[in-house]
């Protein structure tokens, strides 16, 4: 689709036409969804979006009707015009979602129509933890919120705020409120903020943000660690790369080679799958550079000579054993990358181990041998965001559970700590105060002192930078559909906040930002006022741009020493590694509350409204284990019971489960549905980069006896039992 049909589609709705958003209307247009017989017949509308369900920022387009319900008023019943929003779809002028869109995605609609979504501001009634709370008034959560941020502000630098790792007028909003206050910049809790992979690619390349990968180019793929087709940094646009790598280029059709502890979705639909022993991602990336070092494969470039002499002084016997990986199937996958024309190495760590910055920054640098970095069909650094402004205000990772221990306020936006960092909880539950602005009552917000609702994001206006694109993007929309809840946007809320302590701030907004983005590219064409840009990006639901990044001329680093992976518990007690990792459907537990993605089926074990522990064959008849047993789990941090998949591909001495259940609060769809397996790992971080090591944990498997829990929309695998090894 290019631009112009584009705009044929969406131009009637950009005007406020369905929203009812500009001004007073003889006809109040409200959201709500209504069954399909009341919808009166007309015409669709498609206004752009972003979507904000993950952190990738994919544009779409969200279809509207008109239809009508019938309320109560004081002179009787009367009917009301209503906008019906009914669908969701990828914007196909948007360079990350290309018209296309996940489950995730499509399933934001029941977010907006949740029954459980909280209807106005909450004060907390009973102990910490136990989700009671009672409705008040938007003033008298105003005023109490007003008052910890007067107290707080004795010693701001106390004043502790946890949001999603996004760059957006939302942030922008937050950074200028915390500044106001002389609190320090917003922070993230490090489980699904991609902190490793940035801080790789500042070793590895010197760039600021995450590489981005241009595999639709290249000939063939080796990707480290990074299951990217499941639920890694941005599956639409990876997936999207892919499908053009394997079949958009006529007669050229790309390899790929994944080298991963489990069979994830990336496996499966790799041409070759390398099964690494748990933490052995470094020691693959140290042998492969050694291999292509030593027998002089790839260009010779001179800043990359002291780099190859680095690699081939490396122990390639001691890395191959390390992996988990016959040395001579090493040795070919090196031949072969360095036989293809362009050859590209991604890197990354969809399962987090104490040594996945070693680890990335290792496989990145195999780039450089390639020389791959840089050009097309390689890694190429991230593009500049058209409004510089936002990324400075991105939140970032720092210290997180020793900021939260000495936290005298904490602010919570669109984060869970409590489930995704088990360890966080003990420090909930003793800070001093603790505000939410979800609005959803989660495992966090179970906590919280008071909740101040923000809107859903099909309600609110923003715009979002994401995080990996091959053009300079900046996606955004203004207000899809008036307010379904007495709900307010967190950047009203903040700005009310500062009035009522004496400061003074606005609230960013995508006009402005498209307006500042205006300002510093001054782009050429047919705009020749900011205004006229701002009413443009509007439209076409983003702003995006062909610009080459420039490279780095600095000289690649020495790849870091052979840094085994640590693991909490005793083999001999914990003879399994337990790999907890991101779903497809839930991602790291986030869209758990969505009945539609309870129903999409696991792609690993078909299962629905519920997640099974993943053991391989040879552990299953050893315990006497079949398909739907409930198992204990046991670590040396807890233990948990959840039924069990004896998965075909799964390798030996290694247990996984994908994360998304377990939930203590989280709406009637999650709460108290199966188990979470994050709350298994021990407390380990990644050296130099503190996140949490959610994957560092060993533990052991016990027979309970009884069966059950275990909902799969397949009860038959392709591979027979017999064919199992």
């Amino acid at each position: 689709m290019d631009r112009r049909d584009f705009f044929r589609l969406v131009g009637t709705a950009s005007g406020g036409v369905v929203t009812g958003a500009c001004g007073k209307r003889s006809r109040e247009i409200l959201p709500l969804l209504v069954p399909e017989r009341e919808i009166i017949p007309g015409e669709e509308q498609w206004r752009p979006a972003v979507c904000q369900e993950c952190c990738a920022g994919c544009g779409v387009i969200v279809r509207l009707m008109e239809g009508e319900r019938i309320v109560d008023t004081p002179r009787g019943q009367a009917r009301e015009r209503i906008a019906v929003i009914k669908k969701i779809e990828g914007n196909p002028l948007d360079p990350v979602s290309g018209g296309r869109l996940c489950a995730r995605g499509q399933a934001a609609v029941q977010s907006l129509y949740h029954p459980d979504r909280l209807r106005g501001p909450m004060r907390r009634t009973g102990r910490r933890g136990e989700a009671r709370f009672e409705p008040v008034s938007w003033e008298e959560a105003l005023a109490a919120t007003a008052a910890l941020l007067e107290k707080a502000a004795a010693d701001p630098t106390r004043i502790m705020w946890l949001g999603p790792p996004v760059a957006g007028t939302r942030s922008f909003t937050v950074a200028a409120f915390l500044a106001a206050l002389g609190a320090p910049p917003a922070g993230t809790i490090g489980v699904g903020d991609f902190t490793v992979e940035r801080k790789a690619a500042e070793l590895a390349f010197g760039w600021r943000g995450l590489p981005v990968y241009d595999i639709r180019e290249a000939d063939l793929v080796l990707s480290i660690g990074a299951d990217f087709l499941g639920g890694w940094v941005s599956p639409v646009f990876y997936s999207r790369q892919f499908g053009h790598m394997r079949q958009g280029r006529a007669g050229r059709r790309g390899r790929l080679i994944h080298a991963e502890s489990r069979f994830s979705l990336t496996a499966g639909a790799a041409d070759e799958w390398l099964p690494l022993r748990p933490g052995g991602e470094q020691a693959l990336a140290l042998a492969l550079g050694h291999v292509l070092a030593a027998e002089k494969l790839g260009p010779d470039e001179p800043a990359t000579r002291k780099l190859r002499q680095s690699f081939a002084a490396a122990d390639f016997k001691a890395a191959a054993e390390f992996a988990g990986i016959p040395a001579p199937r090493i040795v070919h996958i090196a031949r072969a990358l360095a036989a293809v024309e362009r050859a590209v190495v991604l890197a990354g760590a969809s399962i987090v181990q104490t040594n996945s910055l070693e680890a990335v920054a290792t496989a990145n640098l195999l780039n450089w041998l390639l020389g791959a970095v840089g050009r097309a069909g390689g890694v190429l650094p991230p593009p500049e965001a058209p409004d510089p402004d936002l990324e400075q205000t991105r939140p970032r990772f720092d210290d997180f559970l020793s900021r939260l221990d000495a936290a005298q306020l904490v602010l919570l936006d669109g984060v869970n700590p409590a489930y995704a960092v088990p360890s966080s909880v003990p420090l909930l539950e003793k800070a001093p105060a603790l505000v939410s602005f979800t609005p959803f009552l989660d495992d966090s917000a179970a906590y919280a002192d008071w909740i101040l609702p923000d809107h859903a994001w099909l309600e609110r206006e923003g715009v979002l930078v994401p995080p990996v694109s091959l053009m300079q993007a900046m996606n955004g929309s203004a207000a899809l559909v008036q307010a379904l809840h007495a709900t307010r946007p967190l950047e009203q809320i903040l700005v009310e906040l500062a009035r009522r302590l004496g400061k003074n701030i606005e609230a960013d907004s995508a006009a402005r930002a498209f307006e500042r983005a205006f300002a510093a590219r001054k782009p050429v064409g047919e705009w020749p006022t900011a205004a006229d840009f701002r009413d443009f990006c509007l439209r076409q639901g983003g702003w995006w741009e062909s610009a080459a990044a420039p490279v780095s001329a600095k000289a690649p680093p020495e790849p870091p020493p052979l840094v085994p992976a640590e693991f909490v518990g005793d083999p001999a007690e914990f003879p399994l590694h337990w790999l907890p990792y991101p779903s497809l459907q839930f991602g790291e537990g986030a869209g758990a509350h969505l009945p539609w993605l309870q129903e999409l089926p696991d792609p690993v074990s078909s299962a629905m409204w519920s997640l099974p522990v993943e053991v391989d064959a040879g552990t299953a008849r050893r315990l006497g284990l079949t398909t739907g047993d409930i198992v204990r789990v046991v670590s040396p941090r807890r233990a948990i019971e959840a039924p069990v998949y004896v998965n075909p591909a799964a390798l030996p001495g290694v247990v996984a489960m994908a994360c998304g259940q377990g939930h203590s609060h989280y709406t009637r769809y999650a709460s108290g549905r199966g188990a979470n397996p994050l709350a298994l790992a021990a407390p380990a971080a990644s050296r130099g980069a503190g996140v949490f090591a959610f994957g560092a944990t060993r533990v052991r498997l016990e027979k309970t006896g009884r069966r059950g829990g275990l909902i799969q929309f397949s009860f038959m695998d392709r591979e027979p039992e017999s064919r199992r090894s």
